[in-house]
């Protein structure tokens, strides 16, 4: 009897850092996590991320690394800008809000987001459902960096799909994926067109730019 009581208590009240890994799981396989690493992006761990809510540019937006099979974006590519807003940023579940451009289509929804981090320090984690070509694919958008002020200092950035199973033609294939940054190492704040925002709210995705993917 005490030993059933215990496990219905750890379901009833996980801990923080259950509650976070839970969230990134449903977001991104491990697997795909280490794909990223080994590209040379940066996790930053923890269950107590600075807030991060407000819109930054990503620019010069410089490829890193990609795992490609014969990738034109090759290390030092500049590529269109990045803009990221994030917003709803919550404390008590490690959940978070992003609309993005430029860095899987010209315009970015996450379906499933999380955050990480500590002191500065944060990682976001985004699952996005992106059209191309008559079909689709589901890909992990992570983004570190970290908060100075009003700036993001040492943004990066990777893309990496997740899931390939309903792709169209010219679309990356599943555990292929790409790293960026931002090339002066300081996001400034920027404004978010409020009418691109109304349409990715709405779930409908553009990819006329083919940028990270």
């Amino acid at each position: 009897m005490q030993l059933t009581a215990c496990s219905k208590n750890n379901d009833i009240n996980p801990s923080d850092e259950e509650i976070l890994s839970k969230k990134i799981e449903d977001i991104i396989p491990q697997k795909y996590v280490d794909s990223l690493t080994k590209l040379g992006f940066t996790i930053n761990k923890g269950t107590t991320p600075p807030n991060i809510v407000g819109a930054y540019l990503f620019k010069p937006f410089t490829i890193k690394s990609s795992n490609i099979p014969n990738d034109p974006y090759q290390p030092g590519y500049v590529i269109n800008d990045g803009v990221i807003k994030l917003y709803e940023q919550s404390n008590s579940d490690f959940s978070i809000k992003m609309l993005g451009k430029n860095f899987i289509g010209a315009a970015d929804t996450s379906v499933v987001t999380a955050i990480s981090g500590g002191g500065n320090k944060f990682t976001v984690y985004g699952k996005v459902k992106a059209y191309r070509n008559g079909g689709y694919s589901f890909y992990a958008f992570l983004m570190s960096g970290e908060k100075d002020g009003n700036n993001i200092k040492n943004g990066i950035a990777g893309i990496i799909n997740i899931d390939d199973s309903h792709a169209g033609f010219g679309t990356i294939a599943e555990g292929q994926g790409r790293v960026a940054f931002d090339g002066d190492y300081t996001s400034e704040p920027t404004d978010f067109n409020s009418k691109m925002a109304v349409i990715t709210e709405r779930g409908i995705m553009s990819s006329r730019t083919f940028q990270l993917k």
